[in-house]
């Protein structure tokens, strides 16, 4: 090996607080221009990041430290964007449950984040260990165009 590499992951924590969604997402896209990645590349992770970050902060328990840990690491090929909370004990493995993309109806306000995601992500799925719900989602990109 001649050299170290370059890490190819961030990882922050996000309070519970939307803001810190917004803050995140601000470096995510710096993250994926520094790797040279097209729009819409950049704009289908951080709607796949929006929309997993949102709903950790605003319906996951704090962990205990009071926050939610985000980590995304950019490839060449693709994004990994994984999101960690705790999850309160009375819920505990149930949790996975909640995590089912469902058709909302077209006046609903809400309930249509994990069908986003199915749907731009390669994959996606869900663990959880030790009181720790972890959603992990691949996105693969287009090979950057050549010049």
């Amino acid at each position: 090996m001649t050299g170290l590499e370059q890490d190819p992951c961030t990882r922050v924590h996000l309070w519970h607080d939307l803001s810190a969604v917004a803050d995140a997402r601000r470096a995510l896209v710096h993250d994926l221009e520094d790797a040279g990645r097209d729009r819409r590349s950049i704009e289908d992770a951080v709607l796949v990041f929006s929309e997993l970050a949102a709903n950790a902060v605003e319906h996951g328990s704090p962990q205990g430290c009071g926050h939610v840990e985000a980590t995304w690491c950019v490839y060449p090929d693709g994004a990994r964007i994984t999101v960690a909370g705790d999850v309160d004990e009375v819920v505990g493995e149930k949790v996975r449950d909640r995590f089912r993309p469902v058709a909302a109806d077209q006046y609903a306000p809400r309930g249509r984040g994990l069908a986003i995601v199915d749907h731009v992500c390669d994959r996606w799925g869900v663990d959880v260990d030790d009181g720790t719900v972890r959603v992990t989602a691949q996105l693969a990109f287009e090979p950057p165009a050549e010049d």
